[in-house]
C-alpha cells in the first residue's frame, strides 16, 4: 500500500540507503545516502535496520502528501519541516509534510516502518544519476514502505525524539582531522603547512560527486598516473583548489591527493552548506 506520494523534488530528493560496496573496481561508485549517521538516526527511531532505504532531501522545497496512517521520522538537516528533526511521530492520512527553508545542514533524511519498498540495483536502492540506477522521483510518484506500523512498542507513545548526545548541530564551525594521503610526500612544505593553516570556504558548485573548496593556491606536483580514489580524498587539480571526493565520486582519478578525510567525518563535510568555513588538523 502506498505510504507517501510526491508533490514536489524541490531542489533534490532521491531514495538512497547505504549504497553499492564492492562494485568499485568495476567503475560503480558506492553511492548512498550523503550522511550515513544521519540516515541512520532516522531508522533507529522507527526501528528500522540502519540501512534501509530512505527518503533524502536536499535543502529546501520538497513536499510529500501522506496517503496512509503512519509513522515517519526525520533526521539530519534542519528543512523546516513541521516534523522537527532527530524525531518520529504518527503522521494522518492527508498530511503534507513540505521543507521549505534550509536553516542547517543540507540533507534530511525522511524513515517510514520498515524502509521503503522499492526495487534494487545492484543490491541497492540508492539513486545514481550519473550511472543511471535506481528510480528517479517526480511529482506524482508514490511509494510504499516494508510494513504498515513501526516495530517498537508505539502504543500511547506520541513522540520519539533521539538522545541529546546523539543529535549533531549543524550550524557549528568544522574543523576536519586528515591523513597523509597517497601523494603526501609530493607535496612541498609549503603547500602542506597551507593545508592546515588555511580557512577554506565550500563552493556552490559542490555536490554528490565531489566538495570544491576555495582557498590559497596550493602548489601541485606532476601529474599521476590514474589510480583508485575513496572517498574523503582531497585531490588537488592543477588550479590548486581542493576537491574532496564524495559517495558518487570517481572511483579512479589522475590528481595527486594530499590528504584523506577519516570515514566518520565525511558525514559532517556532507552537512556544510555553500560559504561554509572549514578548517584542517593532520594527523601524520
Amino acid at each position: 500500500m502506498a505510504m507517501i506520494e510526491i508533490i514536489s523534488t524541490g531542489v533534490g530528493l532521491s531514495v538512497q540507503d547505504y549504497g553499492r560496496p564492492g562494485w568499485r573496481r568495476f567503475g560503480v561508485p558506492q553511492g548512498g545516502v550523503m550522511d550515513r549517521s544521519s540516515a541512520a538516526a532516522a531508522n533507529r527511531l522507527l526501528g528500522n535496520r540502519a540501512d534501509a532505504p530512505v527518503l533524502e532531501v536536499l535543502m529546501q522545497g520538497a513536499k510529500l502528501r501522506v496517503l496512509e496512517d503512519t509513522w515517519i521520522a526525520i533526521a539530519g538537516a534542519d528543512l523546516g519541516c513541521a516534523i522537527a528533526p532527530w524525531t518520529a511521530c504518527l503522521v494522518s492520512a492527508g498530511t503534507v509534510l513540505e521543507f521549505p527553508m534550509n536553516r542547517s545542514g543540507l540533507w534530511a533524511y525522511v524513515a517510514v516502518p520498515g524502509g521503503f519498498d522499492v526495487d534494487r540495483w545492484f543490491g541497492s536502492a540508492s539513486f545514481d544519476s550519473r550511472n543511471g540506477l535506481g528510480r528517479p522521483l517526480a511529482r506524482g510518484v508514490q511509494l510504499s514502505a516494508v510494513t504498515t506500523a513501526a516495530t517498537f512498542g508505539y502504543e500511547q507513545v506520541g513522540r520519539r525524539v533521539l538522545a541529546a548526545e546523539l543529535q549533531r548541530d549543524f550550524s557549528r564551525p568544522m574543523k576536519f582531522e586528515l591523513l597523509p594521503g597517497p601523494q603526501y610526500d609530493l607535496f612541498s612544505s609549503e603547500a602542506r603547512a597551507q593545508l592546515v593553516s588555511a580557512e577554506w570556504r565550500v563552493l556552490a558548485r559542490s555536490d554528490r560527486t565531489g566538495f570544491r573548496l576555495e582557498g590559497p593556491q596550493l602548489g601541485v606536483p606532476e601529474s599521476i598516473l590514474s589510480e583508485p580514489v575513496l572517498p574523503g580524498s582531497l585531490q588537488i587539480p592543477g588550479n590548486g583548489q581542493p576537491i574532496i571526493t564524495m559517495v558518487d565520486g570517481p572511483t579512479v582519478g589522475g590528481y595527486a591527493k594530499i590528504a584523506i578525510l577519516r570515514e566518520t567525518d565525511i558525514d559532517w563535510l556532507a552537512q556544510c552548506r555553500p560559504g561554509t568555513k572549514i578548517g584542517f588538523n593532520l594527523n601524520s
